[in-house]
């Protein structure tokens, strides 16, 4: 449930972490039970302990508080999760449109020591211009080559050069979900073939409008454009947990997703070179040369 509260903005902090197993050596008693260390916080392992030696090393309202606090904060996490797959459920009932994105499986170009994000989803500063400006997608340098993979199934509904996208891939997953492979240096795929999660379409380049070699990937729900990163997550969520997935789904509505802010700033273009330069001064005492016209 915590993971679907990321994704919307809502998390909160989660439960200290279970202590492990202590590395000392246990003393084998014959005639008192094991002591569950794996699975008991520091305080109850303290009391467990002075329970089986007879001691008195922690006073028995501490350890009855410890035991009430973990009980009532597994209750609250419980009811919560039922609450929000109610929550999913009625919205659902309601004609709410929640995108079914389980379809994307697969990352298109996985982080490596040779490629790395280099600008992310939303409003940004353009690289060449300098205005502000809403980036589609999601930006992932690369060395010039690297393959490219499909995100999901689905059928490849454009494949060729497009304005300032360069070489890009449009791949249609069904129930609304699209995504975009740009600035390819190669295109291995054609239109109307059929593609499935992990193939190579393409490979990354730097034609169109780029600042070098990278992959940029769109993801796109009803034509509206939505931050990949978040796609993928919550396109994980809805394959290991429905109900929390599609409630984190609404964290791509499109009146949320056009506030988003880029969280790196892209590489920036090359700076535009002088159109003219300054004409070399006459030296003293001598006139201006004109050339004879004939």
């Amino acid at each position: 449930m915590s993971r679907a509260l990321v994704v919307l903005g809502l998390a909160i902090p989660a439960l200290p972490a279970l202590s492990a197993q202590p590395a000392y050596a246990r003393t084998q008693l014959t005639t008192a039970p094991a002591v569950d260390t794996a699975s008991t916080s520091p305080s109850m392992l303290v009391a467990q302990l002075a329970n089986l030696f007879d001691l008195d090393l922690i006073p028995h309202l501490v350890a009855e508080r410890v035991v009430r606090w973990q009980l009532g904060m597994r209750d609250v996490f419980h009811h919560a999760a039922d609450r929000l797959a109610s929550f999913a459920q009625q919205a659902g009932d309601a004609g709410v449109a929640i995108p079914d994105l389980s379809v994307l499986t697969w990352n298109p170009l996985p982080a490596s020591n040779t490629s790395w994000a280099t600008s992310g989803f939303g409003w940004r500063d353009d690289p060449y211009r300098h205005f502000r400006k809403f980036h589609s997608g999601a930006d992932q340098r690369a060395q010039p080559g690297t393959p490219v993979m499909v995100a999901g199934d689905g059928i490849v509904t454009f494949a060729g050069r497009q304005g300032g996208y360069g070489n890009v891939i449009y791949v249609d997953h069904g129930g609304g979900v699209l995504t975009r492979y740009a600035h390819l240096r190669r295109i291995e795929t054609q239109k109307a073939a059929v593609v499935t999660a992990g193939t190579e379409i393409g490979q990354v380049g730097s034609t169109g409008r780029a600042t070098g070699p990278h992959l940029h990937f769109e993801v796109r729900i009803d034509g509206h454009p939505v931050d990949p990163g978040t796609a993928l997550t919550v396109a994980q969520l809805q394959r290991e947990s429905p109900a929390e997935g599609h409630l984190a789904a609404y964290a791509l509505r499109p009146e949320l997703q056009a506030l988003e802010l880029s969280d790196l700033d892209p590489p920036k273009g090359k700076k535009a070179k002088a159109t003219s330069r300054p004409e070399r001064p006459e030296r003293p005492g001598r006139g201006k040369r004109v050339r004879p016209t004939s």
